[in-house]
């Protein structure tokens, strides 16, 4: 038997199935197989529905059990099984039914279960890569009775804990600790957008529920918690951006907050970048010569003046040039308008450098912020649906009273 740690679903046993050579029979729920196209397939593909009712229910665990006594592979998904637990956890009950009713026919002979580990990758994460761990067989006693079924039971739910794609312990308390903290700040913005209202977040910590559901949802669906882990840290970082922005325009001093000192800093930069865009298709074999000549670079082999002295020789030498070949081309007049154009746009070309560096950079920056923080709430709220709706389904599955 393999007996894999992840709920039932359709789509991961159609991946099983595809990703073993050997034939293999899966058992879900009915609930899992909806569709007459899918039980179409799940009756193709030899996959056995677990009805809800209790007689349907035991005819199906004779027909699973039936496949390990005549010696076929069987895989089944952790679920509760049939009967109610009284344990959220027991996950393992369903497959244990099944080999110890298997079992009674082998005469005496053991069902060898493999714990299977799979991580699916869940919208909106952008992996694509499915991932299959067949661990080593668990270890059971050679006698049989009721404590070798409990114990069998216990030692299977271990092994699913040991999920080889599950978060670790130090990253699972960060990523609770992320939750909580990002579920406060929902709290508090939602409390802050209601008039005269007092009461603080602070004193608000994560609930247990989603303490317990995280713990289990690390080794049962280490997918899920994996992509609500890419979406907090998405989040986050987009915090951060925001917050460095901020720090940025607050730093930058009251010029940013004069409205005629941001129209003339944006009439300087449209006007002013034709004449750079200029200056620059002058300086181009400049650059380029200075580039070669390593100008550019820490030269522990050149002193100061000498470096200074290089870039003169170039610039002086790119200029006399390019002033004999307009006049060589144009004429003297035009030369005459070339070379004070040429130095000024050199000069202008920068002190637009700077402008664009220091001032239109944070303009463009202040002007960012207001959608910035729009998308970090619009992802919030994507986050926090999700985990609402998990959560939703762990209730259900768990038999939480609502």
């Amino acid at each position: 038997m393999f007996a894999v740690s992840q709920p039932p679903g359709f789509p991961e046993a159609l991946i099983l199935v595809a990703a073993f050579e050997r034939p293999i029979y899966c058992v879900l729920p009915e609930a899992s197989v909806r569709g007459p196209f899918a039980r179409l397939v799940a009756r193709s593909l030899g996959i056995i529905v677990w009805e809800d009712e209790s007689a349907s229910a035991e005819k199906d665990l004779r027909a699973a059990s039936k496949v390990l006594a005549s010696g076929g592979t069987l895989l089944m998904f952790a679920d509760r099984g049939p009967a109610p637990q009284d344990a959220c956890d027991a996950v393992a009950s369903t497959a244990v039914s099944v080999v110890s009713e298997a079992e009674s026919q082998l005469a005496g002979l053991q069902v060898t279960i493999h714990p299977v580990h799979l991580f699916l990758p869940v919208p909106p994460s952008k992996s694509r890569e499915s991932l299959i761990y067949v661990d080593s067989p668990l270890a059971r006693p050679a006698d049989h009775g009721d404590d070798e079924v409990l114990a069998l039971d216990s030692t299977l739910e271990t092994r699913f804990r040991e999920n080889a794609f599950q978060l670790p312990p130090p990253d699972l308390g960060y990523f609770l600790g992320d939750l909580e903290e990002v579920l406060r700040a929902s709290l508090q913005d939602d409390w802050g957008a209601r008039p005269n209202w007092k009461q603080d977040a602070e004193g608000f910590v994560l609930s247990r529920l989603v303490a317990e559901w995280a713990r289990q949802a690390n080794y049962l669906q280490p997918g899920r918690l994996v992509t609500l882990r890419e979406s907090l840290d998405n989040y986050r970082r987009l915090q951060q951006q925001i917050a460095l922005r901020q720090l940025e325009v607050e730093a930058a001093g009251s010029w940013l907050h004069s409205g005629l000192r941001r129209a003339l800093v944006w009439l300087e930069t449209l006007l002013g970048f034709p004449i750079a865009l200029f200056g620059l298709l002058n300086h181009l074999l400049i650059g380029a010569l200075l580039l070669v000549a390593g100008s550019f670079k820490k030269n522990r082999h050149r002193t100061r003046s000498t470096e200074w002295m290089i870039r003169g020789a170039v610039v002086l030498g790119c200029y006399a040039l390019q002033i004999f070949l307009v006049a060589h081309w144009w004429g003297r007049a035009e030369a005459g308008y070339y070379a004070p154009a040429l130095l000024v746009s050199g000069a202008y070309l920068g002190r637009f450098w700077w402008l664009v560096r220091h001032q239109t950079r944070l303009l463009i920056i202040s002007f960012n912020i207001p959608s910035l923080a729009s998308k970090a709430q619009r992802l919030r709220r994507a986050l926090l649906a999700e985990l609402d709706q998990t959560l939703a389904v762990y209730e259900e599955r768990a038999g939480v009273p609502q």
